[in-house]
């Protein structure tokens, strides 16, 4: 049951065949997509094992690229994240309305100008995010003072006795 001879193995296969095929000179390699998690779904986690430093290049190069299929603008430089969908676009494709965004920005639109917020709630809101903003600046200020404590008083109190 250890071998069976119907079954190819697949180790010797995967550790020598290349993960994705060689670029032309002077090319970028073609992945097949722009979304990282459909690349990642096509290769088994064995193979990722086995050739993580390929398989982690090949995803940085990936997240550099405009999510639009098939568009290969790189966006490490210039580009703009969608606030509905999370992925990141080149200028081309960057409106909602062209990457397929738009009916849940006219969605969200549709709600705001129906059912405004009232200025009591937006003005309640502002002060719970001011009152966050102090408590994590006194939590952090505790904090270093029970660590300025611990390494220097900590001596102090012991030769003293």
């Amino acid at each position: 049951m250890a071998d069976d001879p119907n079954k190819p193995s697949t180790s010797s296969k995967t550790e020598d065949a290349p993960l994705f095929p060689p670029a032309k000179p002077g090319k970028r390699v073609d992945y097949g997509t722009n979304n990282t998690l459909e690349l990642l779904e096509r290769i088994p986690s064995q193979v990722v094992d086995l050739k993580l430093d390929e398989v982690l290049t090949a995803v940085k190069e990936v997240d550099k690229l405009c999510d639009y299929p098939r568009c290969k603008t790189k966006t490490s430089l210039m580009g703009q994240d969608c606030q509905h969908c999370r992925k990141r676009f080149c200028f081309k494709h960057g409106l909602p309305e062209v990457h397929g965004c738009g009916e849940e920005i006219k969605r969200d639109e549709r709600k705001k100008f129906l059912h405004p917020k009232p200025a009591k709630t937006i003005r309640q809101e502002e002060d719970v995010k001011n009152a966050k903003k102090r408590l994590d600046a006194k939590l952090k200020e505790m904090q270093l003072g029970r660590t300025q404590k611990a390494t220097g008083g900590g001596s102090k109190k012991k030769s003293g006795k």
